[in-house]
């Protein structure tokens, strides 16, 4: 139940918030479900209407109500969708620089795991995803646009892997993870150098997995993304050492040039 004792020590409306995280738990409420008008919760809680609506707001930027204003308005359950829920985290990493050694320790552990639980839960509808995916980084041209779309479809095809995993967990951290090398891809244009070898050895290793995953074998598919994430843990690796000399090229250029001067 929602009662006002022990609201004490930390700021109020944050354990407010707790408390309200820990009676829609109890309640087993869900998307949809409306909470008490703020008059109830007042007298709940035994708080200020301008801690309540503290509370609430900070709990709708959790993503875990919407809260809706005039006559039929209030405080409903909502899902906390993915994107919202990589962004906060993300901003835990913001200022943290992570290494591609330290990203692909993490990901060889659980991007296999993750692979093996998707077997058997493919649609059609993925299978023709993945192969479009395939497709569409062959081929490509030589150009830095083209080659940026191909490194992020490389990862979309993980992206779908993931979004099909039956372990949220599994499932978050592999597209978590995903968005982190995307927005790597992106800032540190690892795009810019066409790496032959690179396009050559993902485009086999996600051509194997698509076989393995159409023949339904749980083992083939293990040790293949095994495979894949060795090989690509040395490859980003080689790419961050050639972005950081592209980028200290660029400091000096600039230094030279005055512009910091």
């Amino acid at each position: 139940m929602l009662r006002g004792s022990g609201l004490k020590r930390r700021k109020l409306s944050d354990q407010v918030v707790d408390r309200i995280k820990h009676w829609l738990m109890t309640e087993r409420m869900q998307p949809g479900d409306r909470l008490p008008q703020e008059k109830e919760l007042m007298s709940l809680l035994g708080v200020s209407r301008g801690t309540i609506r503290e509370a609430l707001k900070a709990l709708e930027v959790q993503g875990v109500v919407r809260v809706a204003t005039g006559r039929f308005g209030g405080a409903v359950v909502a899902e906390v969708g993915y994107e919202t829920a990589a962004n906060l985290l993300g901003n835990y990493f913001y200022f943290k620089k992570l290494l591609a050694k330290e990203i692909y320790e993490f990901r060889q552990l659980i991007e296999p795991e993750m692979a093996a639980e998707v077997v058997g839960r493919l649609a059609e509808t993925d299978f023709r995803r993945l192969e479009e995916l395939i497709e569409s980084c062959a081929c490509v041209e030589d150009t830095p646009d083209a080659r940026r779309r191909q490194r992020l479809d490389e990862l979309e095809f993980h992206n779908v892997l993931a979004a099909c995993c039956p372990n949220p967990l599994f499932s978050f951290a592999c597209q978590f993870v995903n968005k982190v090398l995307a927005d790597q891809v992106v800032y540190k244009r690892m795009y810019l150098d066409r790496q032959e070898h690179i396009d050559r050895e993902n485009h086999a290793a996600h051509s194997e997995l698509l076989e393995a995953y159409r023949a339904g074998d749980r083992d083939r598919v293990h040790q293949s993304m095994s495979r894949h994430m060795r090989q690509c843990s040395c490859h980003v690796a080689d790419l961050e050492a050639i972005v950081e000399t592209r980028f200290l090229g660029d400091a000096r250029a600039i230094s030279d040039s005055g512009f910091l001067r």
